[in-house]
């Protein structure tokens, strides 16, 4: 709903989590029936099927668009409906290499573990996935390693990310070298982020004579905090990092106002909005490529690091900062990429996107 009003031509039909949902997916999510969470959203997904399949009866839609929680390994029901369906974006299903884990903590080496066996696994076997992705008009793919899967399943999806650039009066940036690159990693301090891979980086650089040179600001909070903070203070290179903690919305903004370029060191992840916003602002953006990052990034706008291992990791973040600190000009063709790549992944251009993938449908014929 808006501010001033309903949104005409849009009906939203709230539909309760049954009991099994209710039982399967517990608040916290962190719990024995974690690993039970889909079954529980498969349960709401039925519920809501019998609900679309009432309000259709009733009056028959043209077409049905499901958007899940953004994952391949639940595709809902509608696409049951005989009616044409659109899937996606969708996201999941990437591996973080075992190489990676000397970070984690066990449990969280226990959990992507078995995650990692359940990707594989469930590329092959979550028959209900690839026959909703074979009935689709249209299948929406954030990731290049998802689009392979669904190639592997016999069908021809289409990249979209499941998120856009805001509309941000972004500005171009200037760097002359003449004092320290401004970094700026944001996110919640768990495992997964893998902030140690930047400390590290950091730890590169002074090596090599750069620790003057650099200056990391490091927005966030979570379990990890103290053990990164150690971690820093043991690679003695707390003066090249700020660590403000959790900070309102607004104050991500300011700071991203303040930095030249922004880094995300994380293993597993979809679109992040941080990063749209960080193009948005002009930031050239240091990631992995993994997930809707390795799209969303090129080399008008920044690194792509290979989740291959850990040192490899640390070694060429440490070289794509190396290279913004040293290499005249860079920096500052790289924040007109990343503008103009903002504007090319905007919500506006999604929402297009999406309007044309609708207009493109066939109607099914009433009599």
């Amino acid at each position: 709903m808006k501010a001033d009003g309903p949104i005409p031509g849009l009906t939203i039909h709230f539909v309760a989590s049954p009991p099994l949902s209710r039982l399967l997916q517990p608040r916290p999510l962190v719990s024995l029936r974690s690993p039970l969470y889909f079954q529980g959203y498969a349960a709401w997904q039925r519920a809501a099927y019998r609900e679309a399949a009432r309000l259709h009866r009733a009056r028959p839609f043209d077409a049905v668009h499901q958007l899940t929680i953004a994952t391949f390994r639940e595709p809902g029901y509608l696409w049951k409906l005989g009616v044409p369906f659109i899937w996606g974006p969708l996201a999941g299903g990437e591996n973080i290499p075992p190489g990676y884990f000397a970070d984690f903590r066990s449990h969280d080496s226990v959990y992507y573990a078995l995650k990692n066996l359940a990707n594989n696994l469930h590329r092959w076997t979550k028959r209900r996935s690839r026959a909703a992705a074979c009935r689709a008009e249209r299948i929406f793919v954030s990731s290049a390693q998802l689009h392979g899967t669904v190639v592997r399943w016999g069908c021809t999806p289409d990249m979209m990310l499941e998120v856009g650039a805001p509309n941000w009066p972004g500005r171009r940036r200037f760097y002359d070298r003449a004092r320290p690159l401004r970094l700026c990693w944001i996110g919640l301090h768990i495992g997964r982020k893998a902030l140690p891979i930047a400390l590290r980086a950091l730890a590169e650089l002074k090596a090599r004579g750069l620790g003057e040179k650099v200056h990391l600001t490091i927005l966030g909070a979570g379990p990890e905090t103290e053990t990164w903070q150690t971690l820093c203070r043991q690679l003695q290179v707390q003066e090249m990092a700020t660590w403000t903690g959790q900070v309102p919305f607004h104050r991500v903004r300011e700071e991203l106002e303040r930095q030249d370029a922004f880094i995300i060191t994380s293993l597993q992840e979809g679109t992040p909005n941080v990063l749209m916003e960080a193009l948005a602002a002009g930031l050239p953006v240091l990631c992995h490529s993994v997930g809707g990052m390795s799209f969303a990034i090129d080399e008008s706008c920044g690194f792509k690091i290979p989740l291959a291992d850990r040192q490899t990791s640390i070694l060429e973040f440490a070289n794509a900062i190396a290279a913004l600190v040293t290499s005249p000009g860079l920096l500052n063709r790289l924040s007109e990429g990343a503008l103009r790549r903002a504007e090319a992944l905007s919500w506006d251009k999604l929402v297009g996107e999406i309007a044309s993938a609708y207009d493109a449908v066939p109607l099914v014929d009433a009599a």
